[in-house]
């Protein structure tokens, strides 16, 4: 199998994985407004069954359908657990930001590196490196260094953030297993395939707990802001994967890992525009330092991983 080579457009590259990170760093914060009137359940359907129609649509230009019939076997085992992380990953994150802001969800949720490399050792036999293991730390440390304020209620156990707290690292334990399956897949079936397959199953998943009444309840507004946030998720999605045609995979990594900044930055600016919608975060001094400590722990636990397997 020849490996990929990227096409030299670093110029392009950069500013598809740009648009992913600003998607990503704001979206939290669309989440957190939209669960005014949503539940998780309802709002993660709806956004699965718009996702699922535009990747039908694409899978259906690319001419992609008849590839359905090579997930057989194993295969479809890996596919259902794919399903089950995907899914649980997109209730559980917006389930935490009812208890935690959009910035600790962000910055609790770089968690997911770590399970990704326990993951990666135990299935794929990969060998975490010495710098990893200090990405690690400094990721350990900055999630501690940003509730440096509420440090103290976390560890007595009454703290309200602490549901928030389990949810978002579930949904990182549960987007670590989608990632780490459909790398599996994709010895099968194409990333628009996969997608097409998750968003519909994912839907089919939901539906029991989807709370029609309080959906049709929507108005204009609220309504585009979901359609919004389905279509730009997905949106993002795509940019990213064309991003790694143009870029090294560890560099797309680096841009990536600064999400939690994006959304700290975007809380900063959104708080005091829509007060009535959102809670200002007043961060100190430590925890900002915090989740910049994050970041750089997400880029080492990257950098080293993704360099040496291209």
């Amino acid at each position: 199998m020849n490996r990929h080579v990227t096409s030299g457009r670093w110029g392009l590259g950069l500013v598809l994985s740009l648009f992913t990170i600003f998607v990503w760093g704001g979206l939290p914060i669309v989440l957190k407004i939209m669960l005014i009137s949503l539940d998780a359940f309802t709002m993660t359907w709806y956004r699965f069954v718009v996702a699922a129609v535009l990747m039908a649509v694409i899978v259906q230009r690319q001419g992609h359908f008849p590839l359905v019939r090579q997930l057989r076997g194993g295969y479809a085992l890996v596919f259902l657990a794919a399903v089950l992380g995907f899914s649980c990953a997109y209730v559980f994150y917006p389930q935490s930001l009812q208890y935690i802001s959009p910035s600790a969800a962000q910055v609790v949720n770089q968690i997911s590196l770590l399970f990704l490399l326990l993951g990666a050792m135990l299935l794929f036999k990969e060998r975490m490196t010495r710098i990893q293991v200090f990405g690690l730390m400094l990721l350990t440390g900055g999630i501690v260094l940003f509730f440096n304020e509420q440090l103290s209620e976390l560890l007595s156990g009454d703290s309200a953030m602490i549901p928030g707290i389990l949810w978002v690292t579930v949904a990182a334990l549960a987007l670590s297993t989608y990632t780490l399956t459909q790398k599996q897949l994709l010895q099968v079936l194409p990333t628009s395939v996969i997608l097409f397959l998750i968003y519909t199953a994912g839907s089919i998943l939901i539906l029991p707990f989807v709370r029609f009444d309080s959906l049709l309840a929507q108005d204009s507004s609220q309504m585009v802001l979901l359609n919004v946030s389905a279509v730009i998720s997905l949106v993002a999605f795509v940019t990213l994967v064309e991003s790694l045609k143009h870029l090294e995979v560890f560099r797309v990594s680096m841009v990536l890992s600064a999400a939690p900044l994006v959304t700290v930055v975007d809380m900063m600016i959104a708080a005091p525009l829509v007060p009535g919608l959102l809670q200002p975060e007043n961060l100190n001094f430590l925890s900002v330092s915090g989740a910049v400590l994050v970041v750089v722990g997400s880029i080492l636990g990257n950098l080293r991983r993704t360099a040496k397997s291209r």
